[in-house]
């Protein structure tokens, strides 16, 4: 069974997409993509509402497909984890993360 991690994420005040976008390239691709519990990883920025009405409440949509969510957990206690968090948490204040199975 497929299951998937969202980070919905807001940027934190005055922190320039340019600058977070560039950390995900640089930084957060390589680490959580070498992960062995991580199938997938990739981060959306979210431009606007699908009806073109009111803004979004966030910034970004990050969606990571894992072999099982306790594996996951498990990495994220990881020193390069640790890490690239706290880097992370200088860009991010987070709005949500929540996970579950893909319904097939």
């Amino acid at each position: 069974m497929t299951h998937r991690v969202y980070f919905l994420n807001r940027l934190l005040p005055g922190v320039e997409p340019a600058a977070y976008e560039e950390w995900i390239r640089r930084s957060d691709y390589p680490v959580a993509r070498a992960c062995p519990a991580i199938l997938s990883y990739d981060v959306t920025r979210i431009d606007g509402t699908l009806d073109g009405a009111g803004t979004p409440s966030v910034a970004y949509l990050e969606v990571i497909e894992v072999t099982d969510i306790d594996e996951y957990r498990a990495a994220g206690k990881a020193p390069e984890f640790a890490a690239l968090l706290a880097e992370w948490a200088t860009f991010v204040e987070l709005a949500e993360a929540v996970h579950g199975p893909v319904v097939e």
